[in-house]
């Protein structure tokens, strides 16, 4: 038996394909960092002195592009080249002088 996707299902397989696929080619990412001045007996924030925008540079992912690659076209992209067993190496006249 068989369970059917529904669109439900969908959703959060896209999500993770879109994740994955991002930080394989790499991205940038904005962070806002924040300076609080705080009260140094209660520990209360008083007032946010510095804000800053430092956007960020995530390089490519080299494992998570091979393994997008590995399952996306498994034919072009696998670990090992298929060969037969019962095939015997070939070797040309100069490999068998040596």
């Amino acid at each position: 038996m068989t369970k059917r996707r529904t669109a439900s299902d969908a959703a959060p397989q896209d999500e993770v394909e879109k994740a994955l696929l991002r930080r394989a080619l790499g991205f940038r990412q904005e962070e806002i960092h924040t300076e609080d001045v705080c009260d140094k007996k209660t520990g209360e924030v008083l007032d946010t002195f510095r804000r800053r925008t430092v956007t960020k540079e995530i390089a490519p992912d080299v494992r998570a592009l091979l393994f997008w690659l590995k399952n996306r076209c498994p034919g072009r992209w696998k670990d090992r080249l298929d060969s037969p067993e019962d095939t015997e190496p070939e070797f040309d006249e100069e490999d068998e002088r040596l």
